[in-house]
């Protein structure tokens, strides 16, 4: 106790760091969208609604090009005898044969191209939605680490004066004023001070966050048992660890005091960290077994971003400052937040967070099984237009090779994005595996019907009392009943 009397006279004032102030990262409207959807309770969830959102977008256009292909697929059955005779016909005339299937498709209202432009709107819709939940992911990752910061902040000022005109003392030194309060350990300057009236509270509060400085007032804070009872095992510890280090300088009371005094407040803002990341982040990231939706469901990701990562992601980012669109660089004019040091800190006590495994595959398995099994669908429901869309069959090879290229095109994408983005994959292919399936099957019994009707009409007119027999014993049938 002595110790720390003496001490207190001595430290004198001991700087502290805030950080400055955190900036919303820029939306655009389908971001806007996004987060209004998933806004709705469960995250994940929300991405499931907004995929389908998109698919039903798109869903009259899908519809049109799926029917199109089963019907043209059905009409080259009907001719495969033909073509199959223009194959062995054309065997060593490959442009021959592309010459006459053109003249055979024209002659049976068949046009390859009648479900290109709805498949390439699907394209477009699909690239839309890669950026979309790209740039959103993005959007979230920065956005938890602003509310981490910002509870940071809030749990040092704290301990900070309040700007209020209650008990507060403002005094003007040189180009500083200082703001103190009986209660509080920290308390601000405020530095580039003009034209400051006396008791300006105003003033003060006008100032922006990353303007003013911090220091704790060591009297004070020694003062409290909690805060002296810390300093005082730190400094001991402090002690002990110089004395076993061989040639270290010899040890300095007041220097580690003053390290300790302002590891207790920065320890005091990380708890407050990790309180707002297990009260605000993780319920907002996690989904089923993933730990952070917006980072890949795999086990080398984790559920906080290393900084290297999080420094790719800010930099691909646009922040809103004042309503104007600005990068990294120009943000970092403003505030140290987003810096690599400010990062280490504000994350010091996520250790296991940093270490976990964010998923394990699941969803990166799943995209690629559905997306197997979509493309596997589609090829069937086109298998003779693959078998004679060349003179030597090998159309089916083709697509096969397009399947697998496919395939493995989106479990490229699947490691490199988010999960949100496997689940939108997901939800996409099973939905378009549904669609495809139930629009083959409308489109056979439509078929179905037409073949029955004109057997019916053939036979007709090969025994024209046939239809009044048929007629006859229907109305009997019914009569009976």
């Amino acid at each position: 106790m002595e110790l720390m009397t003496l001490l207190t006279s001595a430290i004198g004032d001991v700087d502290i760091g805030l950080f400055g102030q955190t900036f919303d990262v820029y939306l655009n409207w389908i971001g806007k969208i996004i987060r209004w959807i998933i806004g709705v309770g469960s995250v994940g969830v929300g991405i499931i609604l907004f995929s389908l959102v998109l698919k039903f977008i798109v869903l009259p256009f899908d519809v049109y090009q799926r029917i199109a292909m089963r019907k043209q697929n059905i009409k080259m059955k009907e001719q495969q005898s033909r073509m199959e005779k223009l194959q062995k016909q054309y065997a060593n005339n490959k442009e021959l044969y592309n010459q006459k299937v053109m003249e055979l498709y024209k002659e049976n209202g068949i046009s390859m191209f009648s479900s290109c432009l709805p498949m390439i709107l699907s394209m477009v819709i699909f690239i839309v939605a890669i950026n979309a939940f790209n740039a959103y992911s993005q959007y979230s990752n920065i956005e938890n680490y602003n509310t981490m910061v910002q509870a940071y902040n809030t749990r040092i000022e704290e301990y900070c004066a309040d700007l209020d005109d209650e008990g507060t003392i403002v005094s003007v030194n040189g180009d500083k004023i200082y703001v103190e309060n009986g209660n509080k350990f920290i308390y601000y300057t405020v530095n580039y001070v003009e034209n400051y009236a006396e008791n300006d509270y105003a003033y003060i509060k006008s100032i922006k966050t990353e303007e003013r400085n911090y220091k704790i007032n060591a009297v004070k804070a020694l003062a409290n048992p909690e805060i002296q009872a810390f300093v005082t095992t730190k400094v001991a510890e402090a002690k002990a660890e110089n004395e076993k280090t061989e040639g270290a300088p010899a040890f300095d009371v007041t220097e580690e005091t003053k390290t300790a005094l302002k590891s207790y407040f920065i320890s005091q803002a990380q708890d407050a960290v990790v309180v707002a990341y297990n009260q605000k982040v993780k319920g907002k990231t996690s989904f089923l077994w993933i730990k952070n939706i917006w980072a890949t469901d795999a086990s080398y990701k984790h559920p906080i971003l290393e900084y290297t990562e999080f420094k790719t992601e800010i930099e691909r980012e646009k922040f809103n400052i004042d309503g104007e669109k600005v990068s990294l660089s120009d943000v970092t004019n403003y505030t140290n937040v987003y810096k690599e040091d400010t990062y280490k800190i504000v994350t010091n006590k996520l250790d296991e967070q940093k270490n976990q495994a964010n998923g394990y595959y699941i969803l990166i398995l799943l995209s690629i099984g559905t997306i197997l099994l979509q493309q596997f669908v589609s090829m069937r429901s086109q298998k003779e237009q693959q078998k004679y869309s060349t003179v030597d069959g090998q159309g089916a090879s083709q697509q096969k090779m397009m399947m697998i290229m496919m395939t493995g095109m989106f479990a490229i994408f699947s490691f490199m994005y988010s999960s949100a983005f496997s689940i939108y994959m997901i939800t996409s292919n099973l939905f378009s595996l549904l669609s495809t399936l139930i629009i083959n099957k409308a489109v056979d019994m439509v078929q179905e019907k037409k073949e029955r009707i004109a057997l019916q009409e053939k036979q007709n007119q090969r025994y024209p009392g046939y239809k009044a027999k048929q007629e006859k014993e229907n109305a009997d049938k019914k009569n009976k009943k």
